[in-house]
């Protein structure tokens, strides 16, 4: 939720002002005032006086039953204004935007920016709603009006929040004898004591003796969440717990012991396309699948989308409507189960036929490590593993091989040092391991086939490596020469398999600069048949971020809700294809007060890629545009890997927002910029 960022009358009170102000308001039978006159402050007239184009009345606020209130719970309550023109008509289509001092982790809006449109009555209303029970303090509420280019703001409207008296009511398992491995729903209602009016959005917790429960959040009808006993036995208990009052009920349950089911099993079967054999795991967990399932990095000349798939079975007969769980083990960070890009865990029931499929979604980045495990979620110590799963860039219909770093961003800082007028350079020594993944059609490429290597910067542990099992690996290291753009291209080669290749007519060779073409001090294979390549690339990083804009005495001005974007670089060449930092640095940002050292009111977090939090991690594998197989030349650059947004909260004078960053071990260095919150 954003709150407005426009000046709240209460702004302009001293303490002394909204000491009188909460003074009158307790004043009266019923604590709550009565409408003033329309006034506009924010034209230049004193409060009070009448304005010729644009009035609005003050803030009035009202419960759940309509009757005024200066008390707001979790019930939820109605602020509402009106507005008016000079000859006291209601304007309609105003904009109006309500703004509260109040930190979101207190007060919600009923939506997510606190601006509405005044109805033909000339009308505007918004809900507001307490959160938790941890604050009981007094706030100021203010709304401003907006037409016609002329403005017109309310003055403070005082209110506490409370926390509501929340009871359950009408809660019941829909069973509670469950056999093995089974699992109910839980039902019922939470209701406000004073009012027996049953409350929405509202979470619910629960805890069990054993099993799991998922949470619920309420609404008119009540709430419903489900129990599953998993491997549990006997007598069990859940407790479940209105999150907000604390109050809580206790639910028995009993679980059947353990019977046939014992039997089940659970076995990964196979991969999309006919090609793929069957596999012989038996879901004891110690056999992986054996089958190889490839995919084609998005835009490729192989599927990026795919799936796998997993049977449950007992004596060997399938196992209809059965839970499975299934979740990633190891993945680059784009890739996704069920869905593009997510890598939460999967619930799937198996079909008649005692099967679950789990479609596979490839991203950007390669890997020939990506593992998937399904759990019963009836017997959780029945598993099988799926982890023969690879993206590739590109492969030959005859034969092929992939090479997949381990992380493509290092670390490689350099130092100058003068003694006695001699200039020494070091520089940080970072490696990663190139896997190479051969293939000669479905086959394997033959033992003692030999991949080279060709680097255009640090050092190779080797210029080739020998294929074994279809598999042989090198390591590249940052010592050695550096580019000017810090962007050493790979070059990888094979001969007397599959067929030539050739790139716009200029055969193969090192890119260099990455311009597709063969310049003259790049190196070039003879014109020769039979050779399969792959090129990459690999970037060599400094330890010291550079940061677009600079956080340099960077302050901000703003109260409130603040988003600052900016893109965080490893390397700053003048060449405009600048990378991230190393692979593995963390991006970490808090915000506290500068005075007492805690974080008050004011919060922070940062997000990139679709991901938020304190702390965010920079990918193993960042996007480099790397070229590849038939395309030598890399494409615009995606810098969703060096794009970040720093997201604060309810920061005002005195807050501050650190960003650090941390290079990893072992080259571990440690970046810190401030930026302070100056109104």
């Amino acid at each position: 939720m954003s709150y407005s960022s426009k000046p709240f009358i209460f702004k302009l009170f001293q303490l002394t002002a909204l000491t009188l102000a909460l003074t009158l308001a307790g004043c009266g039978s019923d604590g709550v005032d009565s409408l003033p006159p329309p006034f506009n402050p924010g034209s230049g007239s004193e409060p009070g006086a009448p304005v010729r184009n644009t009035n609005i009345s003050a803030v009035n606020i009202t419960d759940s039953l309509g009757q005024p209130t200066r008390v707001i719970t979790s019930s939820g309550s109605t602020a509402s204004v009106k507005v008016t023109d000079g000859k006291g008509e209601p304007i309609s289509g105003a904009l109006v935007t309500f703004g509260t001092d109040a930190a979101i982790t207190s007060v919600l809006f009923g939506n997510t920016n606190g601006t509405v449109l005044t109805n033909a009555d000339g009308i505007a209303t918004m809900t507001l709603k307490a959160v938790g029970t941890s604050d009981s303090g007094s706030y100021s509420l203010s709304a401003t009006a907006t037409y016609d280019g002329v403005d017109a703001t309310t003055p403070a409207y005082f209110f506490s929040v409370q926390s509501a008296n929340l009871i359950f009511d009408e809660v019941r398992l829909e069973q509670n004898r469950l056999p093995y491995g089974g699992s109910t729903d839980i039902t019922g209602l939470v209701k406000n004591s004073a009012t027996m009016h049953a409350q929405k959005d509202v979470e619910v917790s629960f805890a069990a003796t054993c099993g799991t429960v998922s949470s619920a959040a309420t609404n008119v009808l009540g709430f419903r969440a489900t129990y599953n006993a998993g491997t549990c036995e006997g007598s069990q208990t859940i407790v479940a717990t209105i999150e907000e009052s604390g109050a809580n009920i206790r639910l028995p349950v009993t679980i059947d012991q353990r019977t046939a089911l014992g039997a089940l099993s659970l076995k990964c079967i196979s991969g999309d396309t006919p090609s793929f054999p069957d596999s012989s795991a038996d879901g004891s967990g110690a056999d992986g699948c054996a089958n190889e399932v490839l995919l084609g990095v998005v835009g490729s000349t192989l599927p990026s989308v795919r799936s796998v798939e997993f049977v449950v079975s007992k004596d060997d007969k399938p196992f209809a409507n059965e839970r499975v769980k299934v979740e990633l083990l190891s993945a680059p960070n784009d890739f996704g189960i069920g869905s593009a890009r997510n890598q939460q865990p999967l619930t799937l029931n198996t079909d008649n036929a005692g099967r679950i499929k789990v479609p596979l979604y490839a991203g950007n980045a390669t890997a020939d490590n990506i593992k998937l495990r399904a759990t019963l979620i009836s017997r959780v110590d029945v598993t099988a593993i799926f982890e023969n799963i690879g993206v590739v860039s590109s492969v030959s219909t005859q034969s092929g091989f992939t090479v997949t770093p381990t992380k493509n961003v290092l670390a490689a800082t350099e130092t100058t040092t003068s003694t006695a007028g001699v200039t020494t350079i070091t520089r940080l020594n970072d490696s990663t391991t190139l896997n190479v993944i051969a293939r000669d059609g479905n086959n394997e490429f033959v033992n003692g086939s030999t991949i080279n290597f060709i680097a255009e910067g640090g050092t190779l542990s080797s210029n080739f490596c020998v294929v074994n099992n279809g598999r042989c690996q090198v390591t590249l290291s940052t010592s050695g020469i550096l580019p000017d753009d810090r962007r050493v291209t790979v070059l990888s080669y094979t001969t007397g398999t599959g067929v030539q290749q050739e790139i716009n007519g200029n055969g193969i060779f090192l890119d260099e600069d990455e311009n597709g073409i063969a310049d003259a001090n790049e190196f070039k294979l003879p014109s020769i048949t039979g050779v399969i390549f792959r090129q990459f690339v690999v970037g060599f990083a400094d330890t010291t971020p550079t940061f677009s804009p600079s956080f340099d005495d960077l302050t901000e001005n703003r109260k409130g809700t603040m988003q600052l974007p900016f893109k965080m670089y490893g390397a700053n060449p003048q060449d405009s294809k600048k990378i991230s930092m190393p692979s593995g640095t963390q991006v970490q940002v808090r915000a506290f007060d500068k005075t007492s050292g805690d974080n008050a009111n004011c919060t922070a977090q940062i997000t990139s890629k679709g991901l938020i939090g304190s702390i965010l991690t920079v990918p193993m594998l960042v996007d480099l545009s790397t070229p590849d197989g038939r395309n030598m030349l890399g494409n615009n650059q995606d810098d969703s890997d060096k794009s970040y947004v720093i997201r604060a909260q309810q920061c005002s004078a005195g807050n501050e927002i650190k960003l650090t960053v941390i290079t990893p071990s072992p080259n571990s260095k440690t970046t810190v910029k401030t930026i302070d919150i100056i109104k």
